[in-house]
């Protein structure tokens, strides 16, 4: 940031905040499947690295994905020590410790996965003042599930290969 750019401390903790309780919404929104608000912290042009192994661009477009994928499935994230730098005063990268627990039930069998890692993150402040999310890609540093859930745990620690399901 160059130094005619350059935040007070104050002004870097005011916008630190915003960019937590952005985080602290988007998870919320997911485990409470609110889709509309999940969308809204979104900006138009975000692009999702974690949700399939296509990028999906827009918030709309990855709330509406998120609706399918999580459907039936009960949701439990906690995300920490996050690591937070602006490259100006609308843009900003964030690396967040995570743990995710999902939940549900298949052909009458309970299913689970707890995976831990790390979300990668960039956001961008709009016009109207709110911070948003421009970026997002989970790395997972370690995964465990149930017998059946082991297509969903994508594990990049290398200790847990995870096969396909016949």
């Amino acid at each position: 940031m160059a130094a005619s750019e350059a935040m007070t401390d104050l002004e870097r903790l005011i916008e630190l905040q915003a960019i937590y309780d952005l985080k602290g919404r988007r998870d919320h929104a997911v485990d409470q499947k609110d889709w509309d608000l999940y969308a809204q912290l979104h900006s138009d042009d975000y692009v999702a690295m974690s949700i399939g192994a296509e990028p999906i661009v827009g918030g709309r477009a990855a709330a509406d994905r998120l609706t399918v994928q999580l459907a039936g499935v009960t949701t439990v994230h906690h995300c920490h020590t996050p690591v937070i730098e602006f490259q100006d005063r609308q843009n900003a990268t964030g690396v967040w410790a995570m743990e995710d627990n999902l939940f549900w039930v298949r052909d009458g069998e309970k299913q689970w996965l707890r995976g831990f890692g790390f979300y990668h993150e960039t956001y961008v402040k709009g016009a109207d003042g709110q911070w948003r999310f421009n970026y997002r890609k989970l790395v997972r540093t370690h995964a465990e599930t149930s017998p059946g859930a082991k297509l969903l745990a994508h594990d990049d620690s290398g200790e847990n290969p995870m096969g396909v399901e016949g």
